[in-house]
This record gives structure tokens, sequence and C-alpha cells, in this order.
């Protein structure tokens, strides 16, 4: 970086914008809702035979991305995120990772979490040491490109004709030195593989990698069960 243009950034403060917005949003403090039955070596066993699967996502602005997060993903290039520090390989969405991952999850952890099976996407995360995804929030924005033609989905209460639509988060291996996951203002560390988090919509997150190991965790989308 040259001092120009970091002189341009503290006199400018291009992040100020984004960093009012989070402030002004409700609080949320989480709590881990369950524990899921999860075999570590199985996950990252899986990340290995099935890389042709993988996404390789760094921080741009993408065609999908509605204005803000347009707006957010610039202002992360601006301010120096990059592929150097943003990469992640991201499981799920391409061929037929997500049933593949929904048979290894197992029933029984669906049961347990109260989904629905059919309306189901689970995404592997991976990140390497000194990379990671900043702060943001979700809009379920590629799910519902997934099932646009099968659920009609309220973008206030994020609810469809099937029920309430949740988005959780897991990590599939043990808490290493140096990684982190925020939600609202609690940081989380410490975690066991099967650990779940709620993530409300709209509600800003992040996570990182500052230590040597690698990242491995689940976010799941799916529509909880309603009582008959």
């Amino acid at each position: 970086m040259e001092k120009k243009y970091y002189e341009k950034l503290i006199n400018e403060k291009p992040w100020q914008w984004v960093n009012e917005h989070f402030k002004s949003l409700r609080k949320f403090v989480p709590s881990k809702i369950a524990m899921c039955k999860i075999n570590p070596q199985d996950w990252i066993d899986f990340t290995v035979k099935y890389f042709h699967l993988a996404q390789q996502n760094t921080e741009i602005p993408k065609p999908h991305y509605d204005p803000f997060a347009k707006k957010l993903a610039t202002l992360n290039n601006t301010v120096g995120r990059n592929e150097h520090n943003t990469f992640e390989l991201s499981y799920g969405y391409d061929g037929n990772a997500n049933e593949l991952m929904i048979e290894m999850f197992g029933k029984e952890n669906l049961e347990l979490l109260n989904l629905r099976s059919d309306y189901l996407v689970l995404r592997l995360l991976v990140k390497m040491p000194g990379h990671g995804v900043a702060w943001h929030v979700d809009h379920l924005k590629s799910y519902q490109k997934k099932f646009k033609n099968q659920l009609q989905i309220d973008q206030k209460t994020f609810k469809c004709q099937h029920g309430q639509i949740a988005r959780l988060w897991l990590p599939v291996t043990n808490w290493e030195n140096g990684h982190i996951f925020q939600i609202s203002e609690t940081v989380l560390s410490n975690w066991q593989a099967g650990d779940v988090y709620h993530i409300p919509f709209g509600l800003g997150h992040c996570s990182g990698n500052a230590g040597y190991v690698p990242q491995y965790s689940l976010a799941i989308t799916g529509v909880i069960k309603q009582d008959n």
C-alpha cells in the first residue's frame, strides 16, 4: 500500500456508512441451540474426494448480489480485502454435493434440528489460514434461486408456504487457536464439532482464520417442520 492511498482512506473514511448501518441493527446474543453428531474426519475427507465440486470464492461483487451487497463487496475491495485474504472453498451448490452432504449429515441430525429434508441446502465452507469472510448479512438470494419454482418466500419474514426458513451455523471440526465466528456483537470460540448456532437473517456476522489449521464449518438453510 502506498502512503497516498492510505491517507485517502483515512481522510475519506469509506467504511463510515456501513459502520453506522450495522450499529443501527438490533442486537442479538447467540447461544448454542443443539449438538449434532459429527465425525470431523468424514467432512475433511469429503473436501478432498469432491474437491472438483467446490466453488473457489473470493470477495468480489457477484451478479446475484442486491445493491447493498454489491456496495459492501466493493467497500471490502477498497479497504484491502482481495483474493489474498478472502479465499474460501464452498461446497453445496455445484453438482450433487448438497445431496451427498445431506446423506452424510444424517436423518438423526435433521430430526434433532427439526428441519425438512426436501428444501435443504448445506454449504460446507473451508477457510485456509489467513483468510476470512468479512462482515455481512444473509438475504437468502442463492437459496431462493435454487427453489424459485417451488418456494414462495416473504423477504420480510423469511417464511414460505411450508413454514419458517432458518439459517444455522455449525463447525464440523473442533475449534483451533485463531478461529473466530462473530454473530451480532458476540464472538464465538472454543467450539466443538457439531455445536449449532442460529444466525437471524439481516444481522451482521463474519468469520476468520487467524490460526494455522484450516477452518471447516457448515451453513445450513432449510424449512423448520410445522407441528401437525
